[in-house]
This record gives structure tokens, C-alpha cells and sequence, in this order.
């Protein structure tokens, strides 16, 4: 790394930091050398260092880690909240790794909302939990509620799109009420989604409907915020 008389130091550095991720030398989500080790590298103070550092995580290049260091921001996944298609073709659709880890599927004891949501004749429900996985990071957990009329999904691979399995069932997804709020991490939540206890999370309630109007499931999904960037397009119909 050349010095210039026109750039200080510090935005150097932050440059040089730039590159390495760029080329791989520093991969997502691995933590950099420490502000120690940086200041041996480059041959200069701490307060530079830690001028370089405060650019990249200003510009989310860096993040840091409280009692574990500096590491490589991930690369956000756009996310659009508006779009009813499942998990594994939107993110496969971005050249993404998707793995789903199934943690439970029975038939429980509905909640009250669900007899009305879901239009229940009983009360009782199909609950499926998968934890899901994109290029090997634990980002959502989901809880899928169905009615009886459902288990038969209980005869198929609950890995996969339970979309797919849906529409091989003849049951097509047409539309979606959604609502976004933030939750904090529970114990098992934190654990499954590797995040401190408490963390603040996204928190999603999902009620899908079938080409009839039909409703088909409910269901409610955390997310770890820090792999999503919501992006919205906004049209004046003036």
C-alpha cells in the first residue's frame, strides 16, 4: 500500500481493509485482524486504526462484535415483505444456499385467533417449525399452522418449499396479510439463530390464502435483521 500526500492514512487503510475483502482475504462474516495486529501491518498509531475502522463500519463494510472483535459485515439479502413466493425460490433466485432444518411437526391444541383465522371446525391444529438456513447461516425461524384438512403434509419432506408441496396438492397461493413488528430474542431463539439472548429481531405474522379465497395457513416467523435489507418501490398514482 503506496502512501499519497493527498490522502490521509486512515482512508488508506480503510481502502487497503476494501480490497482484501473484495478479493477474499477477508471472507464474509470472519473476523479482522485486531486493532494491535492492524497498527504492526500498516506501521501506524492506534487512533488511525481505529479512524480506518470507524469509516467501514460507518459504511457497514465492518460491524462490531461486543467482547469478540471486528468482522466482515454479511452481504445483506434484499428482502421484499410484499412477496408471497417461498423462502427457497426467492433466495435460490439469488444464487443463494438454502437449507431448511425441520424441529417439529404435530397436531397440537389451536390458539384462540387460529379457530377464526383459520376457520377451524375443531381445535385443533398442524403446527410445523423449520429453522431456515442461507449459505449456511441460521437466519429465520418459522411456525406454520394449518388446519386438519392439511396433514397429509405430514407424509412429505418438510425440508423442501411447502409452497411446491402445496401446489402439487392443488392448493395454489394467491394472496397474503402481512404484519412486521421487532421482538426481542428468546433463549431457544437466540441459541437456534446463534445471536445474544434479547436481541432485537424481526417478527412476522403471515396468514396466506388459496386461488379460492380460502385460508390456507398462518404463520409466524422471526428473522435475524442483520442478513435482511428491506427494500420497497413506491409509485404515485397521481
Amino acid at each position: 500500500m503506496g502512501k499519497t500526500a493527498s490522502e490521509p492514512m486512515y482512508q488508506q487503510i480503510a481502502e487497503d481493509i476494501k480490497k482484501k475483502i473484495q478479493t477474499g482475504e477477508y471472507k464474509e462474516n470472519e473476523q479482522i485482524p485486531t486493532e494491535t495486529e492492524l497498527e504492526k501491518i500498516y506501521g501506524v498509531s492506534r487512533i488511525t486504526v481505529r479512524k480506518a475502522m470507524e469509516i467501514l463500519v460507518e459504511e457497514e463494510i465492518l460491524i462490531r462484535k461486543r467482547r469478540m472483535g471486528t468482522f466482515v459485515a454479511p452481504r445483506r439479502i434484499p428482502w421484499n415483505p410484499g412477496n408471497i413466493f417461498s423462502f427457497s425460490k426467492t433466495y435460490e433466485a439469488e444464487g443463494r444456499v438454502v437449507k431448511t432444518e425441520l424441529l417439529g411437526a404435530e397436531l397440537k391444541k389451536a390458539e384462540a385467533a387460529d379457530l377464526q383465522r383459520l376457520e377451524l371446525n375443531d381445535n385443533m391444529v398442524l403446527s410445523i417449525r423449520r429453522l431456515r438456513y442461507v449459505d449456511g447461516i441460521p437466519l429465520t425461524i418459522e411456525e406454520m399452522r394449518f388446519s386438519r384438512e392439511y396433514l397429509y403434509l405430514l407424509m412429505e419432506d418438510l425440508t423442501g418449499s411447502i409452497h411446491s408441496l402445496l401446489q402439487e396438492h392443488g392448493v395454489k397461493l394467491k394472496a397474503a396479510q402481512k404484519s412486521i413488528a421487532i421482538c426481542n430474542a428468546t433463549k431457544e431463539e437466540a441459541e437456534l439463530l446463534n445471536v445474544e439472548r434479547g436481541r432485537g429481531l424481526l417478527f412476522m405474522k403471515n396468514m396466506f390464502y388459496d386461488q379460492n379465497k380460502k385460508p390456507v395457513f398462518f404463520s409466524k416467523d422471526v428473522f435475524n435483521a442483520d442478513y435482511f435489507e428491506c427494500k420497497f418501490t413506491l409509485q404515485d398514482n397521481d
